[in-house]
């Protein structure tokens, strides 16, 4: 920017750009004095230059420039005298420039650099600024404090010399080189303080690089790391002195690593690194055999492709740093055995895999236990369902079979009358039914009581010749002939025979059935309580069965018969039987070996086992009726509607009650004397009724009617109650009556 003004300051030229920076048209500037221009306070110290310039005295400067509407700005100024042809000062040349922006950069650089210095001097590390040669620019005041002034008043001074003979040539080398490359550098060496000492140091130095990109020298740090070092070079010696305890160390963890029931090492691929004694004893392989391959590529589990598939999955989730554990089968030397297999990995400090580790647990007989828990549960939970079914089945029985036989009795002619003697009969074959139903749930009434297996099955000895054919051998094997089970005997006899025509449908070609007994001793069983019993194993030479017919074997309606040639209903009896006696029935067989069935029973010991519950059902001559009156307690209203006709049919004063709450109100006002109650009702159960009845009368006779076995609770409410088996015929009732009134 340039403008001339006359000796007594006023404007006679000024060029564009400084009238653009005034912010004024040229016109207005020309003609007009400096004075008027300028702010009062830039113009008070520029007048002493003006001045000075009029006289013939050239001024250059820089200042500040109260611009009108920029506000203050830096300039650089020139101020230069103008001589006419006479060699008269004739005016000034103004040339003017506006430095703001470099000034400020200026400004922020001088700040800057005297903030790092700050930084630098109050910093805990050495830190020093150098030049491409090596001299230094800057070194802050943790230098002075380390080395001494001279490395930081001198930036040309030598401070090699501090660095340990050892050490020198090492760390003025990697500097040399990296000056001349302009790279960073790193290094590590002992350099000698003020005070004479040798420490180490961790010095890092970066590049330094100008506007252009070429380098111009290094910014370096450096640390004091002697404690580390030293602690590094103690550990080192107790490394070396540790090398024996390492060896015991490996010793033990070998003794530990071969008392482990199965173990590997594996790479992450899953090479066996490592296996412990178990395992290769376990497979009857060698180490050697082992190491290098994978498990899959092993022939214990060639044979399994779902094993192999399922190692690989989890060798591949291992390596990714999952624990993964998973179940499978392998051929061992004792044969096909279930192996509980978990892969983890072990990593370094960042959590990265570095191998894996694989250990296997036998779980063969933990498998065979939990299958025979579970095949117990079904059973239990299979028998609940069939006794509610068949107690609720019973209830329909018997309105039917006592409609019927009401309807027989009734009817005077003889075609109606056989067609309800013929729908009786069936009616009276599902109560059978129910009753195997009943045997299978464990709540059929069974009369417990020592039974002697060996005389019982000789007294079968004619029945089961029959029943088996002269193409079947039959032995006979017991350890002691005398040996005695709890059981009711007529219930054992059919189990027995069951099993027999069982034994005999599976020997079409003939065979062996062997009937034998023994003493055992139960510790720990999931069905039996601990004790003595006797095990009635009855073996056959037939076809035997697969695994998964023996687990269903025992199931209501389950048969592998044609059509109409089995209920599916024996094997059920025969286990309810068992169970209800205090004992358990277990099936052993393999296709092609036969089938052995074990019924283990417990051993009598020659006591009375108490009376039961007297069971009513004979007939009898009808007894006097009149006046008797009969309360019946059913929440069944079709039984209760039932009982009621039959006793209406016998002359008997009845009232009738749905639960106990109206039996109780009943009792007092109708005064019975004799109460029919069910077992089974909801709210309160038949044995509270009755307990609840006999506080009132100790002398009330009271006939239950059930088709479960309650006989126990039965005999502890109400102990000389009698019991009548659902479902019944009116006759079997006024029989049941009679009794109790003692006509």
């Amino acid at each position: 920017m340039m403008a001339f003004c006359s000796t007594d300051l006023q404007f006679r030229f000024v060029n564009r750009p400084l009238a653009d920076w005034f912010e004024c048209p040229r016109s207005q500037l020309l003609g007009r004095s400096i004075k008027d221009v300028m702010n009062a306070r830039t113009y008070e110290t520029r007048r002493p230059l003006l001045e000075a310039a009029a006289k013939g005295q050239r001024q250059l400067f820089v200042a500040e420039f109260h611009h009108p509407t920029r506000g203050l700005l830096t300039t650089r100024s020139e101020y230069i005298p103008h001589y006419d042809a006479r060699g008269e000062i004739a005016g000034i040349v103004l040339v003017i420039q506006d430095v703001s922006e470099q000034r400020s950069t200026e400004i922020a650089l001088r700040e800057s650099e005297a903030r790092f210095r700050r930084i630098a001097d109050s910093a805990p590390v050495l830190m020093w600024v150098s030049r491409k040669d090596g001299s230094r620019d800057f070194a802050n005041e943790a230098c002075r404090e380390y080395f001494g002034d001279t490395v930081v008043d001198d930036p040309r001074s030598d401070w090699t010399d501090r660095i340990h003979p050892d050490d020198r040539g090492r760390v003025v080398e990697t500097i040399r080189s990296a000056r001349e490359k302009g790279t960073a550098y790193d290094l590590i060496g002992r350099l000698k303080t003020r005070e004479g000492e040798y420490r180490w140091l961790h010095a890092v130095g970066q590049p330094r690089f100008d506007p252009e990109g070429n380098f111009i020298g290094h910014i370096g740090t450096a640390s004091d790391v002697t404690g580390t070092k030293e602690a590094e070079l103690e550990l080192r010696r107790e490394v070396a002195d540790q090398q024996g305890e390492l060896a015991q160390t490996e010793a033990r963890f070998q003794a530990v690593f071969e008392s482990l029931e199965m173990v590997g090492i594996m790479a992450l691929d899953g090479s066996y690194l490592e296996v412990n004694r178990s395992v290769v004893e376990g497979l009857g392989i060698t180490i050697e055999e082992m190491r290098g391959h994978k498990p899959w590529e092993i022939a214990a589990f060639a044979p399994f492709d779902d094993s192999k598939e399922k190692l690989v999955d989890m060798v591949e989730r291992a390596a990714a740093g999952e624990s993964v554990t998973g179940e499978m089968t392998i051929r061992t030397i004792e044969g096909d055995n279930q192996i509980m297999v978990t892969i983890k990995p072990v990593t370094d400090a960042d959590g990265k895999p570095l191998f894996l580790v694989g250990e296997g647990r036998d779980v063969t007989e933990l498998k065979i236990a939990q299958d025979q828990l579970r095949q117990a549960q079904k059973m239990e939970a299979l028998g609940q369902l069939t006794g509610g079914i068949a107690h609720d089945f019973n209830n329909l029985l018997t309105v039917v079979v006592g409609g019927l036989d009401l309807i027989a009795k009734r009817v005077e002619d003889e075609k109606l009358k056989r067609y309800a003697e013929n729908a009786l009969s069936a009616a009276e074959r599902g109560a059978r039914l129910t009753g195997q139903l009943l045997a299978f749930s464990r709540t059929q009434r069974l009369e417990v009581a020592p039974v002697t297996v060996g005389r019982l099955i000789e007294e079968m000895r004619p029945l089961l010749r029959n029943v088996l054919g002269p193409g079947i051998e039959k032995q006979f094997d017991f350890q002691d002939q005398d040996m005695k089970v709890m059981a009711d005997s007529t219930q054992l006899e059919v189990a027995i025979l069951n099993l027999a025509i069982n034994a005999r449908d599976a020997m079409t070609d003939g065979g062996l059935l062997r009937f034998a007994s023994r003493r055992v001793t139960v510790s720990e069983d999931h069905e039996l309580e601990p004790g003595d019993y006797i095990e009635l194993s009855i073996a056959d030479t037939g076809e035997g069965m697969p695994q998964d017919v023996v687990d269903r074997a025992f199931d209501p309606f389950f048969t592998t018969k044609e059509v109409g040639k089995g209920t599916g209903l024996g094997l059920s009896m025969v286990y309810g039987m068992a169970r209800q006696s205090g004992g358990t029935a277990r099936i052993a067989s393999m296709p092609g070996e036969g089938t052995t069935v074990l019924l283990y029973l417990r051993n009598a010991d020659d006591k009375d086992e108490g009376r039961g519950v007297p069971v009513s059902g004979s007939l009898k001559p009808r007894c006097d009726t009149r006046g008797k009156k009969v309360l019946v307690v059913d929440d069944d209203e079709q039984v209760r509607s039932y009982i009621c006709a039959s006793l209406d049919e016998s002359g008997y004063a009845f009232a009738e009650a749905a639960d106990g709450e109206t039996a109780m109100k009943l009792l007092k006002q109708f005064e019975p004397d004799v109460v029919i109650l069910d077992y089974i009702m909801p709210g309160r159960s038949g044995a509270e009724i009755a307990a609840a009845m006999l506080e009132k009368d100790p002398d009330l006779p009271i006939l239950f009617v059930s088709g479960y076995n309650e006989t126990d609770a039965i005999r502890e409410a109400a102990p000389d109650a009698a019991l009548l088996a659902k479902p019944f015929r009116p006759d079997a009732l006024d029989a049941a009556i009679c009794d109790l009134l003692g006509d």
